[in-house]
């Protein structure tokens, strides 16, 4: 039975009214009851660990769902599914925030770089606004995407090739010149050429994008191919719905469908077609580029898409797989001590919150964290 006042509490939570003092009583409480044994069995336990799993709340405008690798933290948060699963955990000795407070940096913008080589930062444009450079005009479109157009007829260059180019914290959407619409999420880059159209209509992808591939017709029974290169393999779409995830030196790359269909191809060392699967929607491609594997597995539609909502999606996610998303999102690195569990974490948490506010949410029992300026880098150091 939750006590009436806490009850109290938790409806002002969810209501997003809820001031500082109110909340660091709603965590004793929570904190409190966590430490408390629940006797339950194994089947159960794992059918509510898949029930909140699986459960992504909205709170108000602060939606969090973490499930971390103890048995006793999930079997306490079945007594809060009922209002939003919201799993808080502050280390009772540790103050909320660490003396550097990590933010994300505002001023950064994504960059087009033309095919001369000539950089012009986008973020700043507006809907309505547009930019010129020489005879290239750059303009944000009513839903938000940025596109371009030559003033003076066809642009020429032939092979000429134009880059977008996402730095830490920042994303960008992009209207491409054959109506591609791109979301390229943080520390990305995306190139093309600038005559993308019917003839050639292959992109280079590093990092995560999300793609809405416009049909192109070659003439009225065939259609254009779409070609997505990333490290060490290519997508081949006609039209559909999808999102890559290539970044460098992480060993895995992942391809989502959501609509449509696509050829995922591997290449070999000599830069060869190795391996092909055909993905349908609700499949996801897995490209082990280390050991060449290629596998696939179901997901969900909008697994993991919340990144374009603006929130870090962790679905059964290692330590250092939560710890690389974060450092492509705030100007940090991680130092992890050796012997620190590697846990699984699930659920959504927003990218407006502060670095120090999602490791306040996300470090278990026993984990500790310090951050500190090392080299003019800011450097998070987890330990036991």
């Amino acid at each position: 039975m939750i006590p009436e006042e806490v009850q109290k509490l938790i409806e002002k939570y969810n209501l997003g009214n809820i001031s500082e003092e109110e909340r660091c009583a709603l965590y004793r409480w929570y904190n409190n009851r966590a430490q408390e044994s629940v006797s339950i069995d194994e089947v159960e336990m794992r059918f509510r660990l898949d029930r909140i799993g699986h459960q992504l709340p909205n709170v108000g405008a602060r939606r969090i769902s973490i499930i971390r690798p103890w048995y006793k933290w999930a079997a306490a948060a079945v007594l809060l599914a009922g209002i939003g699963t919201a799993l808080l955990r502050q280390e009772p000795d540790r103050p909320l925030e660490e003396a550097l407070i990590v933010k994300v940096d505002t001023t950064a913008s994504a960059q087009f770089i033309t095919a001369d080589n000539k950089s012009i930062s986008i973020n700043t444009i507006a809907v309505g606004d547009t930019l010129m450079s020489d005879n290239l005009m750059l303009y944000k479109t009513n839903d938000g995407y940025i596109a371009y157009e030559y003033r003076e007829g066809d642009p020429g260059g032939g092979n000429a090739m134009h880059t977008i180019r996402t730095p830490i914290g920042t994303e960008s959407k992009i209207l491409l010149p054959d109506g591609t619409r791109v979301w390229l999420n943080a520390a990305s880059e995306l190139t093309f050429a600038k005559q993308l159209g019917k003839k050639n209509r292959t992109v280079f992808l590093q990092g995560e994008a999300y793609f809405e591939v416009a049909k192109q017709p070659i003439d009225a029974q065939h259609f254009a191919t779409f070609e997505v290169h990333s490290e060490k393999q290519v997508v081949q779409v006609l039209g559909t719905k999808f999102r890559i995830k290539s970044y460098l030196g992480e060993p895995i790359a992942s391809t989502s469908l959501y609509e449509g269909a696509v050829k995922l191809q591997t290449l070999n060392a000599s830069n060869h077609a190795d391996k092909t699967v055909l993905l349908k929607p609700g499949q996801q491609g897995l490209f082990d580029r280390e050991t060449n594997l290629l596998d696939f597995k179901n997901i969900s539609e909008s697994e993991p898409q919340t990144w374009r909502d603006g929130y870090f999606s962790f679905q059964a996610a290692t330590l250092e797989d939560v710890c690389q998303q974060l450092a492509r999102w705030y100007p940090v690195r991680f130092e992890i001590e050796e012997g620190i569990p590697k846990g699984e974490y699930h659920g959504d948490i927003p990218k407006s919150y502060t670095l120090n506010e999602v490791l306040n949410i996300l470090i278990q029992d026993k984990m500790k964290y310090r951050v500190y300026s090392k080299d003019n880098q800011m450097v998070v150091k987890l330990t036991q």
